[in-house]
């Protein structure tokens, strides 16, 4: 009854239009109002998931670690506030971007992570390293990027209504882009961490538009949904090392591991990063967020990696989970195929997290890795990663193109 009752209203604004004079463009828009305002949407996020454009934010450049390797960067308006905003990064061999790619794929990242390429080195870089062999690799900033670390309490209070279903729209977005840029219906879409939880949202949701997913030490969440908190949003930084300490930590370590460490009881700046990245308890206190310990990474690069995070991301976002019995359904029925790798360090139960989550698409192409002894970010830019990551990941590409 609602829809035949929205397709007569737009019915009507056709034929109000013969005698108005009332464009096409503006038809389509009154058509997307009263389609949106029928399924209980806002008409605004109706009119924003059809008509995000992307343009281009500055001129391509190359990798000085990558020869041949250039990036493009669009960004998208997505609502009136300036950080309602987000981006693509494109990285592909070559100072021309491919004009028929056949292996395009869509990277998103962790918490408060971001589609820059952090580390200038393939053996180091997963944009850099699939790009260099020929994928088509872009990645996205979410809204998160274009808040500033100087944001205030006023400002933050934007981040509250970031949930995971906006984000969700995002990618749509972005994928929508993507497709129409290079000319594939279905493309791969890969996460690391959260972004892996956004990979299977998305998958469930667009099963149609993605040919399969790669996915990086993340799983599909387990909780039940909780009351958002009054706190709008999470710092990167903590109590004892502040975003302002964290900062100055990693800008030596870059400069030179070996400089005197900010903590007297550490001999050297990168001893002092080893050990933060060692014993965060936020990731089990045993190796968990790196091993560089136990040689699975080195200070220098993580710094690196580390010092590109966003220092805000939607507390909402930790209270939530998306996946109803209808998404969890629907991801069954997609029969995408999967492979993904799983870290050991978090927990004794991740593992089996990774692996339980992998199967969910009901596909029986699935392949799950388990890296002993690794930490999370040893995953994507550890020093076996080329080897025993990327590599793997990039051959699974090449037997799943179409």
């Amino acid at each position: 009854m609602m829809k035949s009752k929205v397709f007569e209203q737009v019915f009507s604004v056709r034929r109000a239009a013969c005698r108005a004079a009332i464009s096409s463009a503006q038809i389509f828009t009154i058509a997307i109002v009263l389609l949106a305002f029928s399924s209980g949407l806002p008409a605004t996020s109706a009119a924003q998931n059809r008509q995000a454009a992307f343009s281009p934010a500055g001129p391509s450049h190359e990798f000085k670690g990558a020869p041949h390797v250039f990036e493009w960067v669009f960004q998208a308006s997505r609502g009136s506030s300036p950080f309602d905003r987000i981006a693509l990064h494109r990285v592909t061999l070559g100072p021309n971007p491919p004009v028929h790619p056949t292996l395009v794929m869509l990277y998103l990242p962790g918490t408060n992570m971001n589609g820059e390429v952090a580390i200038d080195d393939p053996r180091y870089s997963l944009p850099l390293f699939t790009a260099s062999h020929g994928v088509d690799f872009w990645a996205l900033d979410y809204r998160t990027h274009f808040v500033p670390s100087a944001a205030s309490a006023a400002d933050l209070a934007m981040l509250k209504g970031w949930t995971n279903e906006v984000f969700e729209s995002d990618i749509d977005a972005a994928v929508r882009f993507i497709a129409a840029t290079t000319g594939r219906k279905r493309i791969f879409v890969t996460g690391f961490s959260r972004g892996v939880s956004f990979a299977y949202l998305y998958a469930a949701l667009h099963p149609s538009r993605v040919a399969g997913l790669v996915l990086f030490d993340g799983w599909i969440p387990d909780h039940k949904a909780s009351p958002p908190s009054a706190r709008y949003a999470d710092d990167i930084g903590g109590r004892h090392l502040t975003y302002e300490k964290r900062e100055v930590l990693l800008k030596i370590v870059i400069k030179d591991p070996n400089a005197q460490a900010p903590i007297p009881k550490y001999k050297t700046a990168g001893e002092n990063l080893e050990h933060v990245v060692y014993d965060s308890a936020d990731f089990g206190g045993h190796g968990g967020l790196a091993n560089p310990m136990g040689g699975f990474s080195t200070p220098d690069v993580l710094a690196r990696m580390l010092i590109r995070y966003d220092r805000y991301w939607p507390a909402i976002q930790d209270g939530e989970n998306s996946f109803t019995p209808a998404i969890l359904e629907s991801l069954e029925r997609s029969k995408i195929p999967v492979i993904a790798f799983s870290s050991t360090n978090i927990s004794k139960e991740w593992p089996a997290r990774v692996t339980k989550s992998a199967s969910s698409t009901g596909s029986s192409d699935v392949t799950v890795t388990q890296l002993a002894g690794w930490g999370h970010l040893d995953v994507i830019c550890g020093t076996h990663a080329e080897e025993q990551v990327f590599e793997p990941a990039l051959e699974w590409l090449r037997r799943h193109r179409k």
